[in-house]
């Protein structure tokens, strides 16, 4: 018990030295240059003796919602009655599988989409083409 009581005490010592060196401002921070590094800072765990760590965010998020997200950086490039080709950057393909299930049921009479095929376009955007065929019926 004396031995988490010091751990605990020490990292309570180190946190209080790292929270007199940070700059008092933003304007301080930007113009010491320290903003592009990721910091990290220990926090206590009050319900339990383990101490984790959680790294400060030097940017703030770029959209308000998920919704907004989807919106700026998901496109469809091509659709036909069997297929759908999106354009996607800053997403996951699972959040694109998603609109490609969607595009499917809605427009081919409840049909599953099912991906076909993802490549590299130019400035790293990805394109994902999703097939729309139904699979109990074959």
């Amino acid at each position: 018990m004396k031995k988490v009581l010091l751990i605990l005490l020490a990292l309570g010592c180190v946190g209080c030295q790292l929270e007199n060196n940070q700059p008092s401002t933003l304007n301080d921070m930007w113009q010491d240059g320290t903003a592009e590094q990721s910091q990290v800072v220990p926090v206590a765990d009050t319900t339990a003796t383990a101490v984790t760590t959680t790294p400060m965010a030097a940017n703030a998020p770029k959209y308000a919602s998920d919704a907004d997200r989807y919106r700026q950086n998901i496109v469809v490039k091509a659709a036909g009655e069997n297929y759908v080709v999106y354009e996607y950057t800053d997403v996951r393909v699972d959040d694109v599988a998603s609109l490609a299930s969607a595009y499917c049921f809605e427009n081919t009479n409840g049909k599953k989409a099912y991906l076909r095929d993802i490549y590299m376009y130019r400035n790293n955007k990805r394109r994902a083409t999703f097939d729309c065929v139904d699979l109990a019926s074959n």
